[in-house]
């Protein structure tokens, strides 16, 4: 199976200091794009703010960076500045940043709950409101100059519903609820169940009219005090942006379409269908396109390029702005080279890539379909747990530093994961098999053996949901839903057999194997073999609350991922906090420790070496 030469990755190196990143790879994942007046593209990303010529893109003209990762972003009526929410470890919040002088306005500081911003810009540029989810739902309207909070206004509950908000050039906001809810200047919150369609749209542009576009194209009149159906754009879309002057509507949909609405004319002004670009991934939450009137920008999920049109040519592009990432869910390090899994769901798009860390060189390996991937340490051997067809078991084809597949071996058909001892001398495997009644619980089978064996050295099965495996030189832990098993290698003794907190996202051993970390709903644990004695471990971080989703050891720290993006570092066997780690603006899917050195990849589209630790 060949690697293929691909884009050149982008690495960073940054000035030693204490717990802080010391390289950075790739230039973050991009979430969001705008034009502004002068005709200049806007990047919101993972890392902050870019602004570039559409003829030239690259090197960017301006960068705008320590404010958090873009989640949503909107061009200002004034043409200079953009109103952008962000998200950091320390939570989510609102910014007006003007890209061409650097100039930052904090307009929500406090955190902003909720995986997704909810929120909208008035016509004008004067307010910003937005909608906090909760028990009881609140708009809030905010000063988009000062930040001042201008009015709270309580919601019934079915705007939780709302994913997105329009505003009319009045004031009334409009937003999905049961069916449709105005909520008038007046804070009249009126529910209307006059939709034309069986489920209100997703409101993205309100025209002086009261008629309404949705985000994915749907078109709304009002017409004698009542909705009606107009004829719709005609985007698959996923998600639309405005022009800063209101003068077009620009969507992407989840197939790679994007098409320009012109909104005086009624029509679309420019229409492409990006290639080989299928399915979307969770990790994809703001505006994937936009357009000026001379240019047309949207993000490839294929590679998470921005590809960029002359409006009057869809038929050829001319730049793209490379460098980032789909999001990386595996980091394994290995001489001067990392291997690393994109995030994209599994289909046919290639997702395991080397990186050569001296040049920034790249190579993609041509296997499609892939649910994880391991690695040895000297790069040796490469573990591929891939699809081979519908309703057939899944493969673990182990291949060598080339890419020649070695062994493969049929386990259970529903998803999981590898993983590999760190010696080097075992890998394991933990997949489900379907129950035969639709309500029963799977099966889940925590499976290694040597490298070269030909038959599984133990089986360990567990009832239940979560499937987690980890491997030590000497011992294996499985974990299924509230159970955990830690069996030693390779006699397939039991060590430990005890009920744990219900599991999560994530299971770790020591190197040593006397201690099991476990990543649970309620928090992570970690837990002696010897004795089974659990330490409940209470992160101290702050903004949100934050999940655990990714751990690993070292031979003196446990070190624990988070959705927020934080990173914390606790003291074994102790579990003392002893300091958190912020380089990453979204979930912190893998860790790794080698050579010294933490590494962590993370949706936010990077792969970050730690410095010095202790």
């Amino acid at each position: 199976m060949p690697w293929t030469p691909h884009n050149t990755a982008p690495i960073v190196q940054f000035a030693a200091a204490p717990r802080s990143p010391a390289l950075r790879v790739f230039a973050g994942k991009p979430q969001a794009l705008a034009f502004l007046a002068d005709g200049s593209l806007v990047v919101g990303s993972s890392l902050g703010i870019t602004l570039h010529d559409p003829a030239a893109p690259s090197p960017p003209r301006a960068t705008v960076e320590g404010i958090g990762g873009v989640d949503w972003m909107v061009a200002h009526p004034d043409g200079e500045s953009v109103v952008a929410a962000v998200r950091e470890p320390r939570g989510r919040a609102l910014v007006r940043v003007w890209p061409r002088s650097g100039r930052v306005v904090p307009l929500v500081p406090a955190p902003i709950a909720g995986y997704q911003f909810c929120g909208a810009l008035a016509p004008d540029g004067a307010r910003v409101y937005w909608r906090r989810s909760g028990s009881s739902p609140v708009l809030y309207t905010v000063d988009a100059l000062t930040g001042a909070v201008l009015r709270e206004l309580g919601l019934p509950q079915e705007a939780n519903r709302a994913s997105a908000l329009a505003v009319r050039r009045d004031g009334a906001v409009y937003m999905q609820g049961d069916k449709m809810l105005v909520v008038h200047p007046d804070g009249r919150a009126e529910p209307r169940a006059d939709s034309p369609f069986f489920m209100a749209p997703e409101p993205l542009f309100v025209a002086d009219d009261g008629g309404l576009v949705g985000t994915h194209g749907e078109r709304v009149g009002f017409k004698d005090g009542a909705f009606v159906h107009a004829r719709e754009v005609g985007s698959r879309a996923r998600s639309g942006t405005i022009a800063h002057d209101r003068s077009r509507l620009t969507f992407h949909g989840g197939l790679g379409d994007v098409q320009v609405w012109d909104v005086a004319a009624e029509s679309t002004v420019f229409a492409v269908t990006q290639p080989s670009t299928i399915g979307t991934h969770p990790g994809w939450r703001g505006q994937a396109a936009a357009s000026s009137a001379t240019h047309v920008a949207a993000i490839d999920f294929r590679d998470a390029g921005v590809t960029i049109w002359q409006i009057d040519r869809p038929d050829q592009p001319i730049a793209r702005v490379m460098g980032y990432s789909r999001g990386l869910r595996r980091v394994m390090v290995h001489g001067g080279a990392l291997t690393v899994q994109h995030t994209q769901s599994a289909n046919y798009i290639d997702s395991v890539q080397e990186i050569e860390l001296a040049s920034g060189a790249t190579r993609m390996l041509a296997r499609a379909l892939v649910h994880d991937v391991a690695r040895t340490r000297d790069g040796q051997r490469l573990l591929v747990l891939h699809e081979q067809g519908p309703s057939m078991p899944l493969v673990v084809a182990v291949f060598d530093a080339a890419g020649e597949a070695l062994e493969s071996v049929e386990v259970q058909r529903a998803a999981g994961s590898v993983t590999v001892a760190p010696g080097g001398a075992t890998w394991g495997v933990i997949s489900h098999s379907h129950p035969a009644q639709l309500r029963a619980e799977p099966t889940c089978h925590g499976q290694w053996r040597a490298f070269g064996a030909t038959k599984w050295a133990k089986n360990v099965k567990l009832k239940g949901h979560f499937p987690r495996l980890a491997l030590a030189d000497t011992a294996a832990a499985v974990m299924a839903d509230e159970q955990l098993e830690v069996v030693g290698i390779p006699k397939g003794k039991s060590l430990l057999s005890t009920p744990i907190a219900r599991g999560g996202r994530g299971v770790a051993l020591s190197p040593d194997g006397t201690f099991v970390a476990v990543a649970s709903f309620g928090g992570p644990r970690l837990v002696r073999v010897a004795t089974g004695a659990v330490t409940e471990l209470t992160p101290e971080l702050p903004g949100e609350r934050s999940s655990a989703i990714s751990l690993c050891f070292s031979d003196a720290w446990l070190f624990v991922g988070y959705d927020s993006g934080a990173i914390t570092q606790h003291r074994v066997p102790t579990g003392e906090q002893v300091a958190a780690l912020h380089g990453h603006t979204d979930e912190v899917l893998a860790l790794t420790w080698a050579d010294g050195a933490l590494w962590s990849a993370s949706e936010d589209g990077t792969v970050v070496r730690w410095g010095e630790l202790e």
